[in-house]
């Protein structure tokens, strides 16, 4: 390998480490977004279905089809 090789070569694997240290911070902070917003998703079906069960129990017997 050519000592111009070698420099193109080292250019390369330099560029292509800075990227992926970005891409893998992105992915992380991606990861931490998604699973903040899949356990804020789960807080917000059991508090509608809280307001659910609570509604329900101001319905009286007999009306509205469902007891």
């Amino acid at each position: 390998m050519s000592p111009r090789d070698r420099v193109v070569l080292r250019g390369v694997i330099d560029d292509l480490a800075h990227a992926l240290q970005t891409a893998i911070g992105l992915a992380t902070g991606l990861r931490r977004d998604t699973q903040d917003t899949a356990d804020e998703a789960v807080m917000l079906e059991a508090a509608i279905g809280r307001a659910v069960s609570a509604l329900k129990r101001l319905q009286p017997p007999g009306k509205g089809g469902r007891q």
